[in-house]
């Protein structure tokens, strides 16, 4: 069976992240991602003062944040990593949380550390996990360096966030974790022994495509299958249980207290679990029940909190359970989708059968070397295994807010494209074509190809507008505003009156890798204009204030048609790509 390690080689896409690729890696695994080059350009921050600080990333459907060091070893055969790396991430904390100075830190950390900020006052982070990733096994002494840093950064949140109530985890991602999290995306089902249920009355069910079996089940039974197997035992959702918060409204704290003080009524109370299950098997003429293979799909808090309770506490406390048996994929993934409450629907799930996504889904056929899934999620194979030419339809979706003048929607609000019909009629109609989509996504995948291109010259050799050009690129959100002031520009370069912008396109048969192509000449001619025109969005808060990116928008393009004479031949060029 292939490793994590062996599909995280083949991923030439992530080679140029370079020593950030396997955190990238691991992030994708972790969070679901879509499109990981477009998380990568802004989650790094690389650069000079980064304060020992990989990448920081935000998660908004599960509220977690993410800070991370990463390691890799050349040679693979040492037993561990080194420890020293671990206890960085206190000094990453310590810059990134505890800091009061922001002037200190790079404008990749320093507006990723705003961005933190602002999110825990407004209540919207639920735990920030530090992890350390790399390529060797776990080992004691650093999970025991993690602990510490874990404990140091807890007594940090409290002294400056004194009404945040916010989990701390520091995780060691090695090669065992990375290789569970890799298993775990291509099958739901990591446990695969065949399991004793000590029961003696059940009732069972069947369906379309599905049987299953509902019962009760002692809690003291849950308790030894999370001691057992652990984070598996949740491997059809890798995001896994999520550790207990001391409030009496979480609903992980008031389960465990429940189990503790009130076990006659802890079935009452609580809404059970259900498990998927590799098969059901029946003895003694359905006497005795066993279950071959198990993941919890829906109950992994009650099952961690009462992994949590001293097994002694539990002999009253009895569970609802049902186990679910299904052969077809699609049908597991949906189940998995629709039961699993910590892999929570996709806003973009609800439009996946919209008639312009159904549209799109066609008209892409046409586009040459693309994979376009119009907000379907791909099984477990495609998470694993991306196709390296596909456009992510989050991706796609912030591309055309950007490139249509609300860069402030794309980078703060992609749920709401999806979720709010007002939003979403805006850039999804029936102008919306899949070339337009194309024109607008690769504009996107060109900026970030020349902000990788500029961030792999080695400092020593960079010029000024590098430097200058990088400083604003490295700024949480500045990808997507510069879409929206070059597209702001279009009708300078293309040299005429532009009544429909989504009429705008290379046609149908450019692929949008040589799309991408088409747009870097005239990316590179307009950065350096960037920092003096767009920065100051930035300085008088960021992409949220409309009024703000408006002015930006329209200095830049002013400036730009003060460049028409000089940038005559890439603008001649470029026109002459428009279909």
């Amino acid at each position: 069976m292939t490793s994590s390690l062996d599909a995280y080689d083949s991923r030439g896409d992530l080679a140029q992240f370079g020593p950030n690729s396997l955190l990238l890696f691991a992030l994708e695994l972790r969070f679901d991602i879509d499109d990981i080059a477009t998380v990568a350009a802004t989650a790094i921050t690389d650069g000079n003062r980064d304060r020992k600080c990989d990448l920081v990333y935000i998660d908004e459907d599960s509220r977690t944040a993410v800070l991370a060091q990463g390691y890799e070893a050349i040679n693979r055969e040492r037993m561990a990593a080194p420890a020293n790396k671990a206890s960085d991430l206190a000094i990453a904390a310590s810059w990134v949380i505890g800091n009061d100075r922001p002037g200190d830190l790079g404008p990749s950390l320093r507006t990723a550390a705003e961005e933190l900020h602002q999110s825990i006052l407004a209540g919207e982070i639920d735990a920030i996990e530090f992890w350390y990733v790399h390529n060797l096994p776990e080992s004691k002494n650093v999970s025991d360096e993690l602990e510490r840093v874990a404990k140091s950064v807890k007594e940090m949140l409290v002294q400056r966030y004194d009404e945040a109530n916010v989990d701390v985890r520091a995780l060691e991602i090695g090669r065992g974790k990375l290789d569970g999290w890799y298993l775990s995306a291509r099958s739901p089902i990591l446990v695969t022994d065949t399991i004793d249920v000590p029961v003696a009355n059940w009732f069972s069910e069947s369906g379309d495509g599905w049987v299953a079996i509902c019962t009760s089940v002692p809690a003291s039974w849950l308790h030894e299958l999370i001691n057992k197997y652990g984070d598996r035992l949740f491997s059809a959702n890798v995001r896994g249980y999520m550790p207990l918060r001391r409030s009496a409204q979480n609903i992980n704290f008031g389960i465990e207290q429940t189990a503790r003080n009130q076990p006659g009524r802890f079935w009452a109370f609580n809404n059970g679990v259900t498990a998927l299950v590799n098969g059901l098997i029946e003895y003694d003429g359905g006497s005795s029940l066993k279950v071959s293979g198990i993941a919890i799909v829906n109950g992994a808090q009650t099952t961690g909190s009462l992994g949590h309770v001293p097994v002694g506490l539990l002999s009253d406390v009895r569970v609802l359970i049902r186990f679910v048996r299904a052969v077809d994929a699609e049908l597991v993934e949906d189940i998995i989708r629709y039961n699993n409450s910590q892999n929570q629907i996709k806003p973009s799930d609800f439009r996946s059968g919209d008639k312009h996504q159904e549209r799109l889904r066609g008209e892409f056929k046409r586009i040459p070397d693309s994979t376009y899934l119009g907000a379907r999620r791909g099984g477990p194979e495609d998470r694993a295994r991306k196709p390296s030419n596909m456009i992510a339809s989050d991706t796609a979706a912030q591309a055309l807010a950007a490139f249509h003048q609300d860069p402030g929607t794309a980078y703060h609000d992609l749920r709401g494209i999806w979720e709010k019909d007002s939003i979403y009629s805006r850039y999804f109609s029936e102008h919306t074509t899949a070339k337009h989509i194309v024109f607008c996504y690769s504009l996107w995948t060109s900026v970030v190809n020349v902000k990788s291109r500029i961030s792999s010259i080695p400092v020593d050799e960079q010029t000024d507008d590098d430097r200058e050009a990088l400083d604003f690129l490295r700024r949480r959100g500045s990808l997507y505003l510069l879409v929206a002031a070059i597209a702001r520009s279009a009708e300078i370069y293309i040299g005429r009156a532009l009544a429909d912008m989504f009429a705008l396109s290379f046609g149908d048969d450019v692929s949008p890798a040589d799309a991408a192509d088409y747009w870097l000449p005239l990316v590179d001619a307009l950065l350096p204009l960037a920092p003096a025109q767009l920065a100051s969005v930035f300085d008088s808060g960021g992409l949220r204030r409309k009024d703000i990116v408006e002015g930006g928008l329209k200095a830049f393009r002013s400036i730009v048609a003060s460049t028409k004479r000089g940038n005559s031949a890439v603008f001649e060029e470029f026109r002459r790509r428009i279909e």
